[in-house]
């Protein structure tokens, strides 16, 4: 009988912290933001792909808005057992240049915008063979720089926005957390050709979706006081929506 009562105990432990987890949504997240309001490393949202990686290129696209340039918000983070900053993106309020991180590796940009209270789009490429990597923000291009060791990006990532992993799936740190608004993630699968970009750029409503990440189609979890909002309800209208 105590055998059979541990065991109705053992199964009721298990299903209260499952509860607690984070649940995953599948949903398209077109003309939506995700809201990360405070300074905390409990406040974060995870993109979850179909798939484990395989990638000879990668392009990531994102567009963020914020009040926040200090000390070094981070935008995007991907990281991998093998690498806790595979393909990461933070601005650096001490610099003022955009850092990117490749399998463990950074590179700053410098010259491109940061525009407080305003829609920021940004794409960020990256191509094994070559190992160049390349920004674009609000429609401006930076130079090609090398960066990393020239390998493909293999295993299962985990995906995060709002925070800056330094390990495998945690490890946040306080000075990197974003607040804010980020929207219109996409996470490609090759190096987008500079029109396609600036098509993005533009906010049209044909730009290229993701084949990786596809924000019009996301499995994603989000956790502490970060939600899910209609950009028309945070934000004035962007071109999109005037379309």
């Amino acid at each position: 009988m105590k055998r059979v009562a541990s065991y109705v105990f053992f199964i009721a432990l298990c299903g209260l912290a499952l509860s607690l987890e984070p649940k995953k949504d599948r949903k398209c997240l077109r003309e939506k933001v995700i809201t990360f309001l405070e300074l905390t490393t409990s406040n974060w949202a995870k993109l979850h792909p179909n798939e484990s990686m395989d990638l000879s290129a990668v392009t990531v696209c994102l567009r963020f808005y914020t009040e926040q340039a200090t000390p070094s918000p981070c935008l995007f983070s991907l990281a991998t057992p093998s690498h806790p900053q595979d393909f990461s993106l933070r601005w650096s309020g001490d610099s003022k240049h955009y850092q990117m991180f490749i399998h463990n590796t950074q590179v700053e940009f410098k010259g491109l915008t940061f525009n407080m209270n305003q829609w920021n789009s940004v794409c960020a490429t990256w191509d094994s063979k070559s190992g160049l990597a390349q920004m674009f923000v609000n429609e401006v291009a930076s130079i090609k720089k090398v960066v990393g060791t020239k390998v493909s990006f293999k295993g299962m990532p985990v995906i995060t926005l709002g925070q800056y992993q330094t390990q495998y799936d945690g490890g946040f740190l306080q000075p990197s957390i974003f607040t804010g608004f980020i929207s219109d993630v996409h996470v490609h699968g090759q190096v987008l050709t500079t029109r396609q970009i600036k098509t993005y750029m533009g906010a049209k409503s044909k730009y290229k979706l993701g084949d990786y990440i596809n924000w019009h189609n996301l499995m994603y979890t989000i956790a502490g006081s970060a939600q899910v909002e209609e950009k028309s309800h945070v934000t004035f209208y962007t071109k999109e929506e005037q379309q």
